[in-house]
């Protein structure tokens, strides 16, 4: 800088010279070399500040005054007041604003070199321009090293390619909370996080980064411990689902123990139940939720006594009644939860001996007044009792069975569901379902 303002000191010296040169041989004063002394005024000005700008202007006053005094017709006071106050207000002018553009200049410089930011210009063939000391504080390497190569050289290899189409990018649009690891002095990586922004038209690229290593490690922690999280709550959310299912088998079973030796009965009839929803079509969540709530159509039995229930022969009018009983019962033990299943199992318990005809009970309901689920449960009981030994009967040959269930369509039995129920395999209904309750209908 002072190598600088020694060269712009010699050339006004030299302008002034040439100048005062020029007024010598000049024959009147208001010629157009006065003019020309606005020159090394401006120059000095505009190197100088506000201190060039006055001192030129003293000098050019003093020159023009001795040449005043010489001249044979000398302009006058009023006309060297008006030249000495034009240069004074051209050098004063100049330079005070060459002092404010400098202040801004200094103070906008030292914001920068203090920021905690990394601050860089940058061009398109892949160079830093400049680079704030940010960047040394971050990275460990002098600012001179990082601007000597190009600076996808210290960019991870991983983030090279994400990089290279952010920086062709940018032209289109500023570039917001980008990220990639930038090469430190001893060969770590550091996460950086940008902001760039490049004017329309322009050559450079200007962008402003920051450590975010902490927090991108931080965040992986996070996310790692999420995933953890998440395989703990999917973990205990089916071991919740699988004693949910369990709590409702073993609470059909309840019912069925005391006329049902196998305990088997429960299992089929939730079986083939859902079986024949998922051959009308139903949408797979009822398929699973009536396979789960089907084995509770005869939760109400708990409440019929052993003389009734376990009776050999044919019942009396009282004792069929009393048997009747558990149809409402059991909707009455199930209803009230919040549970979709446990609703629908209520709705099942309830409607399962209505019959299409009307001659049902416990409400002698008929056609599509009977839930679709209770007409479904009906087809299944009553092929799986036919088909199974009780304490009042003997288990009946398979034809037998499905000729009765034939024979029911659209009197006992929804014909839609007979028709659907005679399109599955009955040997393979009559096979114990997996012992253990499970979604395997629709898995």
């Amino acid at each position: 800088m002072a190598l600088r303002h020694f060269v712009v000191l010699v050339v006004t010296a030299l302008l002034f010279a040439g100048l005062c040169l020029a007024r010598v041989q000049s024959d009147t004063v208001g010629d157009a070399v006065l003019l020309m002394f606005v020159v090394p005024i401006a120059i000095l000005a505009f190197e100088l500040g506000l201190r060039g700008g006055i001192g030129g202007a003293l000098v050019a006053i003093v020159l023009v005054a001795a040449w005043d005094a010489s001249a044979p017709s000398g302009i006058g006071p009023a006309g060297y007041v008006a030249r000495a106050t034009a240069f004074l207000v051209l050098g004063a002018g100049i330079g005070q604003i060459v002092d404010i553009r400098d202040r801004l200049q200094g103070e906008l410089r030292h914001t920068r070199d203090m920021s905690l930011h990394m601050i860089a210009t940058a061009t398109f063939d892949g160079f830093f321009r400049s680079l704030n000391p940010a960047w040394e504080r971050v990275l460990g390497m002098p600012r001179s090293e990082l601007l000597s190569q190009p600076f996808i050289e210290f960019v991870h290899p991983d983030d090279v390619a994400e990089t290279s189409r952010a920086l062709t990018n940018v032209s289109d649009g500023d570039i917001v909370n980008f990220r990639n690891r930038y090469r430190t002095a001893d060969g770590s990586y550091r996460w950086l996080e940008w902001n760039a922004h490049c004017e329309p038209g322009a050559s450079l690229i200007y962008a402003t980064a920051h450590d975010v290593t902490i927090q991108q490690q931080a965040e992986v922690v996070l996310s790692r411990h999420a995933d953890l999280l998440e395989r703990q709550v999917l973990d205990r959310t089916y071991a919740l689902e699988q004693a949910r299912l369990e709590t409702l088998h073993r609470l059909a079973l309840a019912a069925e123990f005391r006329d049902d030796d196998s305990k088997e009965h429960t299992v089929r009839v939730g079986r083939t139940a859902g079986l024949i929803a998922l051959e009308l079509g139903l949408p797979t969540d009822f398929v699973a939720q009536i396979q789960e709530a089907a084995p509770l159509h005869d939760i109400g039995k708990i409440s019929v006594s052993d003389a009734v229930l376990l009776k050999p022969g044919r019942l009396t009018s009282g004792e069929l009644m009393q048997m009747r009983t558990h149809a409402q019962t059991g909707a009455a033990i199930l209803s009230g939860s919040d549970s979709p299943v446990l609703q629908l199992a209520a709705e099942i318990a309830l409607t399962h001996h209505e019959r299409w005809d009307g001659t049902g009970y416990p409400h002698g309901l008929k056609h599509d007044a009977i839930p679709l689920a209770g007409r479904i449960v009906a087809v299944a009981d009553v092929f799986d009792a036919l088909t199974h030994a009780r304490p009042y009967k003997a288990a009946w040959p398979l034809h037998q069975a499905l000729a009765t269930i034939h024979e029911g369509s659209g009197e006992h039995f929804d014909a839609q569901v007979v028709a659907a129920f005679e399109r599955l395999d009955p040997v393979m209904l009559l096979e114990l379902a997996p012992p253990e309750p499970s979604l395997w209908l629709v898995g």
